[in-house]
């Protein structure tokens, strides 16, 4: 009896260790995801179902349209995602910040998560996985992308680089930096990205830096036409313009290279295959 009587306590003991060690897996509708990139983290660790309300900017993968809409990026309406009573909300940064803190003061678990680099992006999905109860898919998924990341910038290693200038706005005009996120994709994937330094990492440019940067291939995000590109003033001579080796949203979808998330890599596959074919048709 007093030995029955032992491990009847040891099992309690067990019971309530287990519950409190934060390893039990959160059952499905638990989160609300504001960052696009999150979204589709939690999606390649198997785990949409999980999410219960998300922004409209989540748009990948398609079965997240089905999920309850609680605002738009820089604005939601908290009383849905409090009706929701997620477990996590996922928040990312910038026009998010005010947003993270109002939910705070709420009472609501936040995880704000913004990675700038690539290390940065393999890292949040160890992060997300072990908040989410899928630490085994989290580690399986970031080593099958480093291997990816380490392939496709091998192929690249000492070949020719062309310079590359990609254009996010037409008014203002603004580029990226060689330490943004798509800054350093653009260099991972072969490419010279034309803006080493600028004041931020997306930032304001002038017409004249483009020009004296001279680039080999433009890829352009501004919402502009062909037309408009190659009749601006002064910019005939630069040699992605002459040589129309202007790449534009159709050619390559800039969630694959805006978004920090496990797509990425796709991007980085398709600037090294327009790389690649630069370089079959100048050298």
């Amino acid at each position: 009896m007093k030995s029955i009587l032992i491990k009847l306590i040891l099992a309690l003991v067990l019971l309530i260790l287990g519950a409190c060690n934060g390893k039990t897996k959160p059952e499905p509708g638990s989160y609300v995801v504001l960052s696009p990139e999150v979204a589709e983290i939690i999606a390649a660790l198997g785990a949409a179902d999980e999410i219960s309300g998300l922004t409209r900017e989540c748009t990948y993968p398609p079965q997240l349209q089905e999920k309850v809409i609680v605002g738009d990026f820089g604005a939601i309406n908290k009383e849905t995602v409090l009706r929701l009573s997620p477990q996590i909300v996922f928040t990312s940064a910038l026009e998010q910040e005010a947003i993270t803190l109002d939910l705070q003061k709420l009472g609501i678990r936040v995880h704000k998560s913004y990675p700038k680099t690539m290390a940065d992006m393999l890292d949040e999905i160890i992060t997300i996985g072990e908040l989410i109860g899928r630490s085994a898919e989290a580690r399986a998924l970031r080593d099958s992308l480093e291997r990816e990341i380490a392939a496709i910038s091998q192929e690249a290693a000492g070949k020719t680089r062309p310079k590359v200038y990609l254009e996010i706005y037409r008014d203002p005009l603004m580029s990226v930096a060689d330490n943004s996120f798509v800054g350093e994709l653009i260099e991972l994937a072969g490419g010279d990205n034309v803006f080493d330094r600028l004041e931020r990492d997306y930032a304001r440019v002038k017409a004249e830096q483009v020009v004296e940067a001279n680039p080999d291939i433009m890829i352009c995000y501004s919402q502009d036409t062909l037309q408009n590109v190659i009749s601006r003033k002064g910019w005939g001579r630069i040699p992605a313009i002459s040589q129309r080796r202007i790449y534009f949203e159709d050619a390559i979808d800039p969630d694959l290279i805006q978004r920090a998330g496990p797509r990425s890599i796709s991007g980085m596959r398709l600037l090294a295959n327009i790389f690649e074919q630069w370089r079959r048709e100048t050298e």
